[in-house]
């Protein structure tokens, strides 16, 4: 299944039916920004429910994706200030590391967000009507890719329905 424009957002996701008493969706998806695919596509029996949860909670945080410390940064620079906020050792006191937490997790995009993305870092960034997918996945390197919104917002509900759907035919 393919939610959205591989040539700008999408996400590309498939059923694995294995049987499970919870009604979880297994499968193998990844994310295509600016026709370029990011994720594992290949990682089979993903549990996608962990994907979803991510997603799910990117769409409720998304009008507060913004910070003035992200704002004149690049691709390049915004993904690595956020990195080491968030996920490098460094000199930072405790309280400042758990004060950074606090303050930048919320761009996080799907960091541990499932199979498919292991070995990945990915953040996301708001604007007024656009988000910046920053992501660096061990094969691929870093990526990047600036969405509209709305674009983004569609094709992510996109995902979350169709999997909605496909919990119906798990277990």
């Amino acid at each position: 299944m393919l939610i959205g424009q591989k040539e700008t957002f999408a996400i590309e996701c498939y059923h694995d039916p294995l049987p499970n008493k919870n009604g979880s969706v297994f499968g193998r998806m990844c994310l295509w920004l600016d026709g370029r695919a990011v994720g594992d596509i290949n990682e089979p029996a993903c549990m996608l429910n962990v994907t979803e949860v991510h997603l799910q909670k990117v769409l409720d945080r998304i009008e507060a994706l913004t910070d003035p410390a992200l704002r004149n940064l690049s691709d390049r620079e915004a993904f690595e200030f956020l990195d080491r906020a968030l996920y490098l050792d460094d000199a930072r006191s405790s309280e400042q590391v758990a004060a950074d937490a606090n303050r930048f997790f919320k761009f996080d995009l799907l960091t541990n967000g499932g199979e498919s993305f292991d070995r990945t870092k990915s953040f996301i960034i708001g604007s007024a009507d656009r988000v910046r997918v920053l992501f660096d996945d061990a094969k691929r390197g870093f990526v990047s890719a600036d969405i509209g919104r709305a674009s983004f917002t569609l094709t992510v509900r996109g995902f979350l329905a169709w999997i909605a759907g496909e919990a119906k035919n798990a277990g």
